[in-house]
C-alpha cells in the first residue's frame, strides 16, 4: 500500500498554515465516493461504549513466544497528552480478593496475535472436521452459510487492528507504527492465552500498562455490539495522532466519513434476507479503524514534512542571498505565495501516494 518510505529528523514540526490544513482536508474528502460524502451526519454523539465484560468460557495456556518482538520497529519515546479516562487503565475496577494484573503493551499485543491464530485454527479445525454443508445429515448448513446475523472475524479475532502491518523504519507515514499498535489495542475482549507461564488476564479488568510504551498506549474496550455513533465518538476521541494537535472537527468529520462507508460497504455485499443489519461486522469494523488511522497519517504526515521543506528551502534561500550580496543583511526569508502552494501540493502528492489515497 505504501510505496518508498522517507526518513525524517526526530521531534516535532509545527503545523502548516490554516489555509493549508483545509486543503489536505478537502484533499482527503475527494478520495471518498459521493454517496458517502452527501451521507447526512450523525446528529448527536452518545457517551463512548462502556467497558464489554466477557462471560464466556475461559480458556487457560501458556505460550511461548519464538519469534523475535514485533516492536523493534516503533519509533522512540515522544510526549503525549493523556486519553479519555475511561479508556486508562488505571480505572479498571480490581475486586477486593484479586492481585492488579501488569502488563507490558509488547506482551499484550503479542498475547492478541497468540489468541487469535490459535482460535482461528480451532476454527479451521472444526471446519474441517464437520461433514459437508450440503449433506442431508445436516439440512441447517445451507441455511447458516446464507445467515449475515454470523460474524465469521468475531469467532476468533479480538482485536480491531489485527491486519494493520508495521513498517521498517523509517516510517513513509509519521507515528505510523506506534499508532497502529494503539490500533491494536482496541479489544472486543482480553486474550485468553498468554506467552507467559502462569498468567492469566482478569476479563473483569483492565491490566495496568507498564514500560516504555505504557504512557503512549491505552487500552480502548468495545462492546462487540457497538452502534455506529458510539463507534464514531471512540474513533475521533481515541488517542490516534493526538500528538499532532489535528482539528477536532476534522477528526469527527473522517471518523463519521470512515463509519458511514462501511455502513455502505456492509449494506452493499449482504446477500442474504436481512440486509440491513443492526450492527457493523467485525471485518467492516476493522475497515473503518483502518480507513480512519490512514487518512489521519495522511494529514498529520503531510502538515509536518511541509514544515520541514519549508525550513530547508527557507535556508537554501538565505545562504544564496548571502552568496550573491556584498552587503549580506540579516533579514527573515519568508516565501511567496505561490512558493508555498507549490510546496505543499508537492509534498501533499508525494504523501497522498505513500498512503494509497492517490487522486
Amino acid at each position: 500500500m505504501f510505496g518508498s518510505p522517507l526518513g525524517r529528523p526526530t521531534g516535532q514540526g509545527s503545523s502548516a498554515p490554516s489555509h493549508f490544513k483545509d486543503s489536505a482536508r478537502n484533499a482527503i474528502y475527494q478520495q471518498l465516493p459521493p454517496s458517502v460524502l452527501t451521507s447526512t451526519s450523525a446528529m448527536s454523539i452518545r457517551s463512548a461504549p462502556s467497558q464489554y465484560n466477557n462471560g464466556g468460557q475461559k480458556y487457560q495456556s501458556s505460550y511461548r513466544s519464538s519469534s523475535s518482538s514485533i516492536f523493534s520497529a516503533i519509533s522512540g519515546k515522544r510526549s503525549v497528552r493523556s486519553a479519555p479516562s475511561i479508556y486508562s487503565s488505571s480505572t479498571a475496577t480490581i475486586p477486593e480478593d484479586s492481585e492488579p494484573i501488569s502488563t507490558t503493551v509488547e506482551q499484550l499485543v503479542n498475547d492478541i496475535v497468540l489468541h487469535e491464530n490459535y482460535f482461528r485454527e480451532q476454527k479451521l479445525e472444526q471446519q474441517q472436521q464437520s461433514q459437508s454443508p450440503f449433506s442431508n445429515n445436516n439440512p441447517n448448513a445451507l441455511r447458516r452459510l446464507v445467515n449475515d446475523d454470523l460474524d465469521a472475524e468475531e469467532l476468533y479475532k479480538i482485536s480491531l487492528g489485527s491486519d494493520l502491518q508495521y513498517q521498517n523504519v523509517p516510517e513513509s507515514l509519521i507515528d505510523w507504527n506506534l499508532n497502529v499498535t494503539r490500533c491494536k489495542l482496541m479489544l472486543i475482549q482480553l486474550p485468553m492465552i498468554s506467552s507467559t507461564p502462569d498468567f492469566q488476564y482478569n476479563q473483569n479488568s483492565l491490566p495496568q500498562l507498564i514500560g516504555d510504551l505504557a504512557s503512549l498506549c491505552h487500552i480502548v474496550l468495545i462492546q462487540p455490539h457497538i452502534t455506529d455513533k458510539e463507534l464514531i465518538y471512540t474513533l475521533f476521541s481515541s488517542d490516534l495522532y493526538g500528538e499532532h494537535n489535528l482539528d477536532l472537527s476534522f477528526k469527527k468529520s473522517v471518523a463519521e466519513i470512515s463509519v458511514k462507508q462501511s455502513r455502505l460497504l456492509q449494506i452493499n455485499s449482504s446477500t442474504g434476507i436481512n440486509h440491513q443489519q443492526t450492527f457493523l461486522k467485525f471485518k467492516f469494523k476493522e475497515i473503518a479503524i483502518r480507513n480512519y488511522l490512514i487518512n489521519l497519517a495522511a494529514a498529520a504526515t503531510t502538515a509536518h514534512e511541509y514544515k520541514l521543506k519549508s525550513d530547508l528551502l527557507k535556508k537554501q534561500l538565505k545562504q544564496q542571498q548571502l552568496q550573491h550580496s556584498l552587503h549580506p543583511e540579516n533579514k527573515k526569508i519568508k516565501l511567496s505565495k505561490d512558493e508555498k502552494k507549490g510546496l505543499w501540493e508537492q509534498v501533499r502528492s508525494d504523501v497522498f501516494k505513500r498512503a494509497g489515497l492517490e487522486e
